[in-house]
């Protein structure tokens, strides 16, 4: 009974012995954190994954008998390759294999006088050189032949892992890199070193969770790829049919919240700047129906309706990037024509708010501006906007400076947004109250905000941003005196300053460039260096300005070695009294009329529901240029008399 019980005992073994085999495992999950590195058990446990994994592939010993077996041929014979690995197998000892005869351990010589000798055949194409065996063209015509065309790639290399939320093929992956390496760095325009990573962290992580945001966001891409001359028109179409197509499914979902949602709202702003950049002329030959909606008004309207239904811009802080671009969208159509936003910025996003600064810091200003402004009776309430000015240019000047600066970007960029907004709603509400001094400084305020915060743009030609506002400020400065700037000279040279660089190509620009060097022998002003010198002092921002004040002054300069000028409509305000024209032209100018006056034709008009401007700030190439690619209706699905997703919002 006893052996039996030996026996069962002997088997029991043998039993567990063969459920002991290990399981082949391909990966180890290892702790990461810091004590688990240094711990003496984990450097063990993964030495010993990988050399069990080395085994499994290449199985070797360090047993002088397994040496023997692996330079034997006959383990290395072809009908070894595709069997089992056997790694896991409980080992038993086998028999080694016969050795050849001869007592060697490796196979004996044959001659090669015994193969049979194959007889080359001519090359079937050029009739000429011998092939290969095995082959029917020489090696010369199969360097020559053309390559056969390579096999369409199969999509899941794109994303093998399925995360995206619409089909990613070679053509989406284009456009997703185009996205990703060449327009999200430069979104926002004052991040130079682009330190912020917003666009691909809130932007782009948005469009990873909703299919019309990611396709609206594909149609900006190839929007942007196509005028660069490397994409395609059709791809543009295709994608905005399908955002369309998304933001009507998530507005007629039963859940009210998708509809107004952060992705939501912002496919609808990117197909909005879409139609506006569809404008430019190098889409007309594009354009073929122009009896199709106003699709800009359409997408403007609805964005207007669901940012209202959403509780203002404010309640859009769950996406900053959002928040930000409509904030930026809104004030560039407010300045291009001098009107009040398109939506209410300044009561969404509380001005309280702003500025936004890290614990600890203090912007540096100087009051030299501010006691010019008090001297020259300047009301409070536009003194407290010069105030805001020159923190904005402290600011500036730090983020500009200091590589390690503590501030944020898109927080300076909205800051500067804000108070342009605030610039504009004080001229609206002091209509009739301001006297033209007070105009031209608001003016000049403005102008200098925007030309501080845009994107680097090209030293030449017109800038379209500055056209309206530097005919206002010419406008608002002949009608002034000399009388009225006596107690405040730094401030004239200050404004004429901005004024001149503003107007830099423009009609406008030669009258800047007369008053300043008027202003600068008034006032004992010889040279650049005395000349930036008092720019600072009054507030400046050398980054993006010192270059241009010493052009400003190289142009003082040609203007005076001028054999002859014609200053016969050259007055301004160093005059010793203002003409009643120039008085009653400032007060009754038609701004809208003025700002148009000066197109080309063809062009599309600044101001007003069909014309915009080129800001370049937003990726989007926000506001730029200006008139609309109407619905297909056989490729979007939608009628004129069914018009897209805004009817929905605009019934309520």
């Amino acid at each position: 009974m006893m052996k039996g019980q030996r026996d069962g005992s002997d088997k029991g073994k043998q039993k567990s012995t063969q459920q002991a085999v290990p399981v082949q495992q391909d990966f180890l999950f290892v702790d990461s954190s810091k004590t688990a590195k240094s711990s003496r058990q984990g450097r063990r446990n993964a030495r010993s994954f990988v050399m069990q994994k080395a085994r499994r592939e290449r199985p070797w010993s360090t047993s002088k008998h397994i040496t023997k077996q692996r330079r034997s041929p006959e383990t290395a014979s072809p009908a070894t390759v595709g069997t089992p690995d056997l790694s896991h197998t409980p080992i038993t000892l086998t028999p080694s294999p016969p050795r050849v005869p001869g007592g060697g351990e490796f196979t004996t010589f044959q001659d090669s006088n015994s193969f049979l000798i194959i007889k080359q055949q001519i090359c079937s194409d050029c009739q000429i050189f011998l092939c290969r065996p095995g082959q029917t063209l020489c090696p010369r015509c199969l360097l020559l032949q053309p390559s056969a065309p390579a096999e369409d790639l199969d999509n899941g290399l794109f994303d093998p892992f399925g995360r995206f939320p619409v089909e990613v093929d070679s053509r989406v992956s284009e456009l997703l890199d185009h996205f990703v390496f060449e327009m999200a760095p430069g979104t926002i325009a004052v991040d130079i070193r682009h330190k912020s990573d917003l666009m691909r962290s809130d932007w782009f992580g948005t469009a990873m969770s909703n299919p019309g945001f990611m396709h609206s966001l594909l149609c900006t891409a190839a929007l942007h790829l196509y005028i660069v001359g490397k994409g395609s028109f059709d791809s543009i179409l295709y994608h905005k049919a399908q955002a369309i197509a998304a933001i009507n499914s998530a507005i007629s979902d039963p859940d009210p919240v998708l509809g107004i949602s952060d992705a939501n709202i912002g496919a609808v702003f990117n197909l909005l700047c879409v139609e506006e950049s569809l404008l430019l002329p190098i889409f007309q030959s594009e354009r073929s129906d122009e009896d199709q909606p106003n699709q800009r008004m359409i997408h403007l309207n609805g964005l207007r309706r669901m940012v209202e239904l959403r509780g203002g811009l404010k309640a859009i802080k769950s996406n900053r990037v959002l928040q930000a671009f409509i904030l930026w969208h809104s004030t560039a159509h407010a300045i291009a024509s001098f009107e009040a936003p398109y939506l209410s910025t300044i009561d969404s996003i509380s001005t309280a708010c702003f500025p936004r600064h890290p614990p600890g810091y203090h912007p540096n200003i100087s009051n030299h501006l501010i006691d010019y402004c008090r001297k020259a009776h300047v009301k409070e309430s536009l003194v407290a906007l010069v105030e805001s000015a020159l923190i904005l240019i402290a600011d500036l000047n730090v983020w500009f400076g200091d590589p390690d600066s503590p501030l944020d970007p898109l927080d300076i960029q909205n800051f500067s947004c804000v108070l342009e907004c605030m610039l504009l709603q004080w001229l609206h509400d002091n209509e009739h109250l301001q006297g033209p001094l007070e105009n031209a400084l608001c003016v000049a305020l403005l102008i200098f905000t925007v030309r501080t915060t845009e994107a680097l743009q090209r030293r030449s030609g017109t800038h379209h941003l500055h056209i309206v506002a530097s005919k206002r400020l010419e406008k608002a400065l002949r009608a002034t005196s000399r009388c009225e700037w006596t107690p405040c000279p730094d401030l004239l040279l200050w404004i004429l300053a901005i004024g001149a660089i503003s107007a830099e190509g423009s009609p406008e620009n030669f009258w800047f460039v007369y008053q300043a060097s008027l202003a600068c022998e008034e006032f004992g002003i010889h040279s650049a260096g005395t000349l930036l010198e008092m720019l600072h002092l009054c507030g400046w921002v050398s980054f993006k300005l010192d270059e241009a004040a010493h052009n400003l002054w190289n142009r003082i300069i040609h203007l005076r070695l001028e054999p002859y000028v014609d200053n016969s409509n050259m007055v301004g305000p160093l005059q010793f009294q203002v003409s009643e024209p120039d008085f009653t032209d400032w007060q009754n100018i038609d701004w809208m009329g003025l700002s148009n006056q000066d197109l080309v034709p063809g062009e599309v008009p600044l101001g007003g529901e069909e014309g915009l401007y080129d800001l370049s700030v937003s990726y989007v190439s926000s506001p730029s240029g200006l008139a609309a690619i109407c619905w297909s209706p056989g490729c979007f699905n939608i009628t004129p008399s069914n018009p897209p997703y805004v009817a929905s919002f605009l019934s309520d």
